[in-house]
């Protein structure tokens, strides 16, 4: 486990960008096409934001939202959705490498956050922070999974 691995309460996130739903084993080649899209639209921002509830969860929260932060002066454009991402408290960790590895990487974090005594919100939001995400071989993000408090 990343020796960086915290809980950290981290007030709500407002994004803007895309909504991915798919069969489960499709979202690994769907996702990285979101977020090229979403790159050819806000090609200056330097952060991604991906966020899914992993659990049961209503059908319009189902599936995975990749988005840019968005500021309350930015317009959500018509092919496009917001998402609004509540305050919450995360175990974070960070992720660098193949995206066909990321689950990987969850179960260290979900091993860390049960020897520390974490329990895991299944029902609320879960954030991916994307520092790199051109290369899906070589990523650089940060994984929040939510703690139950």
């Amino acid at each position: 486990m990343n020796r960086n691995t915290k809980v950290e309460e981290k007030e709500a996130i407002a994004i803007i960008g895309y909504r991915v739903v798919c069969d489960g084993e499709d979202y690994i080649m769907e996702i990285p096409k979101a977020a090229e899209k979403l790159h050819h639209r806000f090609p200056e921002a330097d952060v991604q934001i991906g966020a899914f509830i992993p659990g049961e969860c209503k059908e319009e929260n189902d599936g995975y939202w990749i988005g840019v932060p968005q500021s309350p002066e930015t317009a959500v454009p018509d092919d496009m959705e917001s998402l609004l991402i509540e305050k919450q408290t995360y175990a974070i960790t960070t992720y660098e490498g193949s995206n066909d590895r990321i689950r990987e990487a969850y179960e260290s974090l979900h091993h860390w956050m049960e020897w520390k005594g974490y329990p895991r919100e299944l029902t609320a939001w879960h954030v991916e922070v994307y520092h790199s995400w051109q290369d899906k071989e070589n990523l650089h993000m940060e994984l929040w999974e939510t703690v139950r408090t």
